[in-house]
């Protein structure tokens, strides 16, 4: 399966309040797995200087990440494949 990126800009995002999106992306996630779409959120990194979140994803298409945020109610203004590198890989 592939990994993607949500980039959002979330200005006056709130600790609190981004908790409640990621409960809502692991809710959804679990739904739309069971539904026989696997998709899984990895983690998210929040830039507070520039109110943007980065929230990745594991799923089978871009439109399936697409799905999951809709369903959680979480905006999103770009939705990326990409690809993972770790040291252990170099």
């Amino acid at each position: 399966m592939a990994c993607y990126v949500a980039i959002r800009h979330l200005p006056g995002i709130t600790p609190e309040v981004l908790t409640g999106a990621g409960l809502r992306a692991k809710s959804c996630a679990d739904e739309m797995t069971e539904e026989g779409i696997p998709v899984r959120w990895l983690r998210s990194f929040f830039i507070p200087e520039t109110e943007q979140t980065h929230c990745y994803f594991e799923a089978p298409s871009s439109d399936a990440v697409k799905e999951l945020n809709k369903r959680a109610n979480i905006p999103f203004s770009k939705i990326h494949e990409v690809q993972e590198l770790v040291p252990e890989a170099v």
